[in-house]
């Protein structure tokens, strides 16, 4: 894949940026476009491709969301304090998550 190597201030502007950078060429016609975020999206999704961080399965997914609507159901309803709770005891006595 071709790339081209940024100079240190259009890494810097690229960097400090929060929003979408446009790129010029010599001629000052728009290029394309950058966005840091989504960079750093497709950063993590490669690093997790790569298995240097562990994610959730499907089904380990939606066990979660079963065991909680039905302890929501239980208890009439719930604040995050006692729903992170839930879910490290779920974690801790399934290993799941």
């Amino acid at each position: 894949m071709p790339e081209i190597v940024l100079t240190e201030e259009q890494a810097r502007v690229l960097a400090q940026s929060t929003t979408a950078v446009l790129i010029r060429g010599p001629s000052g016609v728009p290029v394309g476009l950058i966005d840091p975020r989504e960079a750093a999206v497709i950063e993590e999704a490669r690093r997790r491709l790569r298995g240097e961080q562990r994610g959730i399965s499907g089904p380990a997914v939606q066990a979660h969301l079963t065991a909680l609507q039905q302890e929501w159901d239980r208890t009439g309803g719930f604040d995050e304090t006692h729903m992170l709770t839930f879910l490290a005891k779920l974690r801790a006595e399934g290993g799941h998550g």
